[in-house]
């Protein structure tokens, strides 16, 4: 990377966007932000560069961008992508670091290895989406709806921070899949969620094993195949119930379910909502913003 190909991007003190992107987009140049960033991967898979460093960002994975880090991202497949990404200042959250001096909030987004988080469950995806969601969906300058984005955010770096260390734990500490077969495996997932996939037809895309497979995936990301499956389909789900009128069995259909009884029950475990009832629930709070 040439470090001098970069733009200052400045923002305010706070912001909050969700973008979806069409296949072969790419950034035009690298650039940086006396901000900390946090960008979620909701559909499909992107190459993301930080400093001399690139990493795969699959569906439901989490990049974590410190102050002045010089970044970007560029595309990887065919297919559109959706991504939410919000950035902030060191000072946006001052009172509520006053409050809690004995926390930390914002330490890790800057001194810690951690730049990808790629092993999370669905439920885990689910929590972050859930409260990146919220944040974009609070409008207005009223003082109330400060004290709620800044409640909202602070609640969101204490539980990044928490999957920074338990991922460190299970031997991440840089973030990146370790794996080069794991990480082909997800960006392939992430690009055909929509298609039957199962375990041994994918085993036999990369020449190996299903058993093999099973175990390798299990032990670099702390997942199995078909709960990562699961939630690449469920965030894909979730965005097209809040963007389209595409009725629920439309919806399990596109995003690569075999049945709407499946379909339901896996969402229902993953988001604590019925399809409909998410439908519902999105609905409610865009009227009530």
């Amino acid at each position: 990377m040439q470090k001098q190909n970069y733009t200052y991007s400045p923002h305010l003190d706070f912001y909050i966007d969700e973008k979806t992107r069409e296949p072969g987009y790419e950034m035009g140049s690298f650039h940086i932000h006396h901000k900390y960033e946090v960008y979620y991967q909701v559909v499909g898979s992107r190459y993301y560069f930080i400093d001399d460093t690139t990493y795969i960002v699959n569906a439901g994975s989490v990049v974590l961008i410190g102050e002045n880090q010089i970044h970007k991202t560029g595309s990887m497949g065919d297919a559109p992508t959706v991504r939410m990404v919000c950035n902030f200042s060191g000072a946006y959250l001052k009172e509520i670091c006053d409050a809690f001096p004995q926390l930390d909030f914002v330490s890790f987004l800057d001194k810690g290895p951690t730049r990808l988080l790629s092993n999370l469950t669905v439920k885990q995806q689910n929590q972050i989406y859930t409260i990146l969601q919220r944040l974009l969906s609070v409008q207005g300058d009223s003082l109330q709806s400060h004290a709620t984005r800044k409640l909202l955010l602070a609640t969101l770096l204490l539980q990044l921070q928490e999957l920074c260390e338990a991922q460190k734990m299970l031997g991440g500490e840089d973030g990146r899949v370790t794996n080069r077969i794991v990480s082909q495996v997800q960006s392939y997932v992430t690009m055909h969620y929509q298609e039957k996939l199962t375990l041994t037809d994918i085993a036999k895309r990369f020449y190996i094993s299903p058993y093999y497979l099973s175990r390798l995936f299990k032990k670099t990301i702390n997942l199995s195949l078909i709960e990562y499956i699961n939630g690449v389909r469920i965030k894909a789900a979730q965005h097209m119930i809040e963007t389209t009128g595409d009725s629920i069995s439309e919806v399990a259909e596109k995003t690569g379910f075999m049945t709407s009884a499946h379909f339901r029950r896996v969402f229902k475990e993953a988001t604590g909502f019925s399809p409909q009832q998410y439908r519902q629930y999105i609905r409610q709070m865009n009227k009530e913003d």
